[in-house]
């Protein structure tokens, strides 16, 4: 969470997305977002564009890999991939020409892997990315040109991921649970086995990299709702399309009660606002999981899958 020198700021106007918020340091919590001013309900904080993203497996020819809007055409090599005209003249279809082999392999099963582990296409994503970093041009990239016309975004470089948590370390880089390091090593295996060469790397930045997506990656969900849903179903009626991290978005810290929510907008960039009104110099909070659940199942999924245990206000409360 420390690098941000490579993010580039996007927008018609210029005008700065975080004039409402600023970082800070929070005891036990590192890195925070807090409010400058009084915010009112509904204000939009943060546009942030994914530094990489995946559909989920059932998504995969419905949905462009870029943009996650059902419109394009599916790669008649992998079949297992589709991508717009805008989004496929960019660095989405720069992206996709590095992954296209592993996902035909993926599709096939070889090895006993298959599509539906995303993590794993997760994986192939970022490393395609890191070795791409110098050669594909984010602020120039179509798709980023045409979510800045649509308002200010922040375009995160692959640096930016490099200062998020991994969960390997302990302390400030968070620690997840043995059997959770385990599974990361397993698949971080299985992407070698897959990678184009241009991609490679070693066994130990594999397994940091799929850390840091585990501890730092957001449920993307669908840009509309579905038909016939209810705003009080999860996700307010945004059926789950796949899984992306946006680095900046991740200064956000978890709350059972939070004051902002996410959503994601036709880009596929994760829009934070205010879910109630927020006093100047509050800290920013998203949920991470589900806050319907109860108090036990929502501090299992946290500390399964982000590597802490949730001190917030409403667990402590409801503890008593």
């Amino acid at each position: 969470r420390e690098a941000r020198e490579e993010t580039v700021m996007a927008g018609e106007d210029d005008a700065d997305p975080w004039d409402a918020v600023t970082t800070d340091r929070v005891e036990g919590k590192g890195e925070a977002l807090r409010a400058t001013r009084d915010l009112p309900k509904g204000a939009r904080l943060l546009r942030v564009a994914p530094l990489f993203a995946v559909p989920y497996a059932a998504e995969l020819t419905r949905l462009c890999g870029g943009c996650f809007q059902p419109r394009g055409t599916v790669c008649a090599s992998c079949r297992s991939a589709r991508l717009c005209s805008r989004c496929g003249a960019g660095a989405a279809g720069t992206l996709h020409r590095l992954e296209c082999h592993a996902l035909a392999r993926l599709r096939d099963g070889e090895e006993g892997l298959t599509l539906a582990h995303s993590d794993l296409r997760l994986l192939l994503r970022a490393l395609a990315v890191r070795s791409m970093r110098r050669a594909v041009d984010a602020g120039g990239d179509p798709a980023a040109i045409a979510a800045a016309e649509d308002g200010d975004v922040i375009v995160d470089g692959y640096d930016a991921l490099e200062g998020l948590m991994s969960g390997m370390d302990g302390g400030d880089d968070g620690e997840l649970p043995h059997d959770a390091v385990a599974t990361i090593a397993e698949v971080a295996k299985q992407a070698r086995f897959l990678l184009a060469p241009s991609c490679r790397c070693s066994m130990d930045e594999c397994v940091r990299t799929l850390g840091r997506l585990q501890l730092n990656g957001f449920e993307m969900t669908a840009s509309e709702p579905e038909e016939g849903s209810s705003s009080e179903a999860v996700g307010g009626g945004h059926r789950p399309v796949g899984v992306g991290v946006f680095p900046s978005a991740s200064y956000a810290n978890h709350s059972c009660a939070p004051n902002c929510a996410q959503r994601f907008d036709g880009h596929g960039c994760i829009v934070v606002e205010t879910a109630r009104d927020v006093r100047g110099g509050e800290e920013l909070t998203i949920p991470y999981v589900d806050v319907r659940l109860g108090r036990r199942e929502r501090r299992e999924r946290l500390r399964k899958n982000f590597a802490f245990d949730c001190a917030c206000e409403r667990c402590a409360a409801e503890a008593d």
